[in-house]
């Protein structure tokens, strides 16, 4: 008897036919949280594109540099590196190119081009070495 109470309160035709305020709130709570995370993963790959494409005109400036280095001969190399403005490359926020531990000795060069820049507030950087001979 009390169990025929108690399916007729709970299965009444009033209840049976939509969502409880519970399951509603229940429902959109998922959902906030579901489009939370979807944002903060879009978010999250905004950020790495801009970092990806930063870090590929840095490496395009540093190949650049040692093009612009190869074009002007063996001998004249050591002037250029001299005499390069680190300033000269704006492509990126407060870029600066330089050239660590390079070597022109006399029958090959070691060059290193480091190139860096502020990113989000930290500073980065890329280098590309080779070698070349007279």
């Amino acid at each position: 008897m009390i169990n025929a109470m108690i399916y007729k309160v709970f299965s009444s035709e009033k209840n049976s036919h939509g969502f409880t305020l519970i399951e509603l709130l229940v429902a959109m709570t998922i959902l906030a949280f579901t489009i939370s995370a979807l944002l903060l993963a879009f978010v999250d790959c905004q950020l790495l594109n801009e970092s990806n494409n930063n870090l590929v005109i840095a490496t395009n400036d540093a190949q650049y540099v040692l093009e612009e280095i190869r074009s002007t001969g063996y001998t004249a190399m050591h002037n250029f590196i001299d005499n390069f403005d680190p300033l000269y490359f704006n492509n990126l926020r407060n870029e600066r190119i330089t050239f660590p531990g390079h070597n022109v000795g006399a029958n090959i060069a070691d060059i290193t081009v480091r190139v860096e820049w502020v990113e989000r507030g930290r500073n980065r950087n890329v280098s590309l070495s080779t070698q070349f001979s007279r």
